[in-house]
């Protein structure tokens, strides 16, 4: 299966006219345009727009910047109820995120309960075939345009554990991997991880989560997501 995440490729202005020359590093970003010559970027492509650089023939280079939409939010889930700001991804395969208390059901491997209160999330690393990814994201949720602060709990332990991806982008563009861990790292059964991340500020931002199956002992279990506005402690 394709993989989810991918890196977010930088292009070139949209805009180019023969004998123009080469484009200034500032016009060197995703989302930049050329506006003409003599008009504001604003006046060129409505709001959110700031004159950056020059392009071509001096016209200057339309980099889009968000509106200041951040406000304090603050989003936890720690699977006791189904509201979560995560959501699953509708599968292709049997490999998916399930509700769970106390152990998973193969030996070796998975937490014996959920790091927080009674319920977590997991994926069954018996169902589906190696490759398969079960998915969690906040797709679905307009989420403010602000610096964030990203915390969670994770459990991998067992010789054939996979990967488990944090994902970050904007909404409708590929997303650019944050953070991976790949292979067990739980040494027993109560071992639970925990994992804290800076993420910088995004116009739309979508949050990913995705567990990727290796083999059958390999259960890959987490919980109590914390997604919050602002730099970490």
């Amino acid at each position: 299966m394709m993989k989810f995440c991918c890196l977010i490729v930088t292009i070139f202005c949209a805009i180019r006219v023969s004998n123009c020359g080469r484009l200034t590093g500032n016009c060197l970003t995703s989302n930049g345009k050329c506006a003409r010559k003599g008009v504001a970027c604003d006046d060129a492509f409505g709001e959110g727009w700031i004159d950056m650089g020059k392009c071509c023939n001096d016209r200057p280079c339309c980099i889009y910047k968000c509106p200041n939409l951040c406000r304090s939010a603050n989003y936890s889930c720690g699977f006791e109820t189904p509201e979560c700001v995560f959501q699953f991804v509708t599968p292709i395969s049997d490999y998916v995120w399930s509700y769970k208390t106390g152990p998973t059901n193969t030996g070796g491997t998975g937490p014996s309960g959920a790091a927080e209160g009674t319920h977590y999330l997991y994926t069954e690393a018996n169902n589906g075939e190696k490759g398969d990814t079960a998915i969690l994201t906040t797709e679905a949720a307009n989420l403010p345009a602000c610096p964030y602060c990203l915390s969670f709990k994770y459990h991998m332990m067992g010789p054939e554990a996979g990967s488990l991806e944090i994902c970050v982008g904007e909404k409708g563009l590929p997303y650019g991997k944050k953070w991976e861990y790949i292979g067990g790292l739980s040494l027993s059964h109560d071992d639970w991880q925990k994992v804290t991340l800076n993420i910088p500020e995004y116009c739309n931002p979508v949050f990913t989560i995705i567990s990727t199956k290796n083999g059958t002992i390999g259960d890959v279990a987490i919980d109590d997501i914390i997604l919050r506005t602002g730099v970490c402690d």
